[in-house]
């Protein structure tokens, strides 16, 4: 939950308090947000040079990181609690970023004078204020919104949040007398363990239910974490409802549905035939077939995205669309020597497990490529020519080729975004190791304080070992023999991440390298693994 509301509310001087995570969220990116407007069929203002207002943005964990690989573009953000905002503020100072202004308000005295912006986000807000903010809200997507702009909204939904609301009412109860936040949730904790080892046989199924919701929410209810448990389930509001619910109120207001930033959630294709023609049958428009779809799959959470009412939209994207976008692919082929050439299937595969099959030559020549150039991603024009290239032969017909290709990236882009990804705009980070690295600013802040940085593609990258400990230090102030110093001096002071491991320096056992060797190729290998989790800057 964002504070949102007048100070003297409970849930305002907790979240004061016990200040919420200000995390990156890559589906609130504005290009992730135009990129699905347009395989829809919208036409949304250009990413590269848009206005984007952000409520509840906390100290700017979002935003900031946005800001910064946008610097063309404008960004505001509106949070009620001023120490988040003065925090937020500080990140700015030491940045150095111009294109962000953050304002400590309330939601409910935005007006339309206020501004107009392309693209309005609000991130864990919407269940977590009283129903007169929830309309304000969506008040301000409809005065504020630019007339082909994107909102984003996310909300906890039915019917999968119905158990957990009987679990969040346990909870309340059981430390209604408790005052003090963090107490809050060491009770709230001690009640859920409790639960869940009450039926040690496991013959009933609501300690079961218990046991695997205990086991999801661990890391949050850890003291170091302690704000997700206290700013959702043990909020002060937080009201669930299902998405036609969602859709009626958005329409009250002028607005209408426009997609789900997890596009593959929203495509029934995805599912078992049968149950894709069953729902056809009873599905009589795009908001009943999603609503259906939340029945089957017992959705708890969503992040819709709405336009204004009078915007055309198309059923489905179409091929000829990816001419404007960036294709990127971390996919790589299963067999370690894929016929690109023939009609034999090839399968490509995601770290975590995606799989997507083709017979069709110039698409595996296509997703070849571009496992091996990830993490970049580069027009679909240059695609096309790239994969051409590597199959080193005639083609009777290009054009049919090419949308062949478009057909299968989309199809693969049903199955997951983890197999292909779609951007309007190039993220600017580099992958070449020059003599001074240099990472992103907004990370090297970040990294004072926490393991998690934002990335160039708008991704947390959580830093462990040497790669946390050099970061700080490669702002280009430093050549790479000044590093070579640093590593030397870590490891005569025999620091963990130099002196474990297979080749430990410390050992120095005849069969093993010499220090220097092994301190160059571990150098090497962080300042490598900084390049390709897009950190770098030129």
């Amino acid at each position: 939950m964002k504070p949102l509301l007048d100070k003297t509310t409970r849930s305002t001087y907790i979240y004061d308090e016990v200040p919420y995570p200000s995390l990156s969220f890559n589906v609130t990116h504005p290009d992730r947000l135009a990129t699905l407007a347009v395989l829809l069929g919208m036409r949304p203002p250009p990413v590269e040079h848009c206005r984007v207002l952000e409520l509840g943005c906390a100290s700017g964990g979002n935003l900031i990181p946005m800001a910064h690989s946008l610097p063309e573009s404008q960004f505001v953000g509106v949070d009620l609690s001023a120490r988040q905002i003065a925090e937020g503020q500080a990140m700015l100072d030491e940045v150095g970023l111009e294109n962000v202004s953050l304002k400590s308000a309330d939601i409910r005295d935005l007006t339309p004078d206020f501004g107009q912006f392309d693209y309005i986000i609000a991130h864990g807000v919407y269940s977590w204020v009283p129903p007169e903010v929830q309309d304000k809200l969506l008040e301000i997507c409809r005065q504020n919104l630019a007339p082909n702009g994107v909102a984003y909204v996310s909300y906890n939904t039915y019917p999968g949040w119905y158990m957990l609301i009987a679990l969040r009412e346990m909870m309340l109860w059981h430390t209604r007398e408790v005052t003090d936040p963090m107490q809050q949730v060491a009770g709230a904790r001690a009640f859920l363990e409790f639960l869940a080892d009450s039926d040690p046989a496991g013959e009933n199924p609501h300690p079961n239910f218990l046991k695997a919701y205990a086991s999801y929410s661990k890391e949050r209810l850890m003291p170091k974490t302690a704000a997700y448990l206290i700013h959702d389930e043990l909020a002060e509001f937080n009201e669930p409802l299902y998405f036609y619910q969602f859709a009626e109120r958005a329409a009250r207001h002028g607005l209408r549905y426009l997609a789900e930033a997890d596009f593959q959630t929203m495509l029934a294709s995805n599912l078992p035939s049968d149950v894709t023609e069953t729902l056809r049958q009873m599905a009589k428009d795009t908001i009943t077939l999603e609503q259906y779809m939340d029945f089957l799959r017992n959705r708890t959470f969503r992040q819709t995205l709405l336009c204004h009412q009078h915007v055309e939209l198309k059923g489905s994207p179409h091929p000829d669309l990816l001419a404007e976008f960036y294709v990127g692919a971390p996919a790589l082929p299963v067999e370690s020597e894929p016929d690109i050439h023939s009609v034999s299937v090839e399968e490509f595969r995601t770290g975590d497990g995606a799989v997507f099959s083709t017979e069709h030559p110039l698409t595996k020549a296509a997703m070849f490529y571009l496992g091996q150039i990830w993490p970049q991603s580069v027009p679909f024009k240059i695609l096309v020519a790239e994969a051409h290239a590597r199959l080193n032969t005639a083609s009777e017909n290009i054009a049919r080729d090419a949308q062949v290709l478009a057909a299968s990236l989309l199809k693969a882009l049903a199955y997951s975004d983890n197999l292909v990804e779609l951007r309007l705009s190039a993220p600017r980070f580099v992958l070449e190791i020059t003599h001074r690295p240099v990472v992103s600013p907004v990370a090297r802040f970040q990294a004072k304080t926490s393991v998690l940085v934002t990335n160039l593609r708008h991704e947390r990258i959580e830093l462990a070992g040497l790669s946390y400990r050099l970061l700080p230090y490669l702002d280009g102030s430093q050549d790479r023999a000044a590093l070579m110093d640093m590593m030397r001096k870590w490891a005569a002071e025999g620091i963990p991440e130099l002196t474990q491991g297979d080749e430990s320096i410390e050992q120095g056992e005849p069969k093993q390298r010499d220090e220097e060797s092994i301190l160059t190729e571990r150098l090497d290998t962080v300042l490598r693994q900084l390049a390709n989790a897009a950190l770098l800057v030129g």
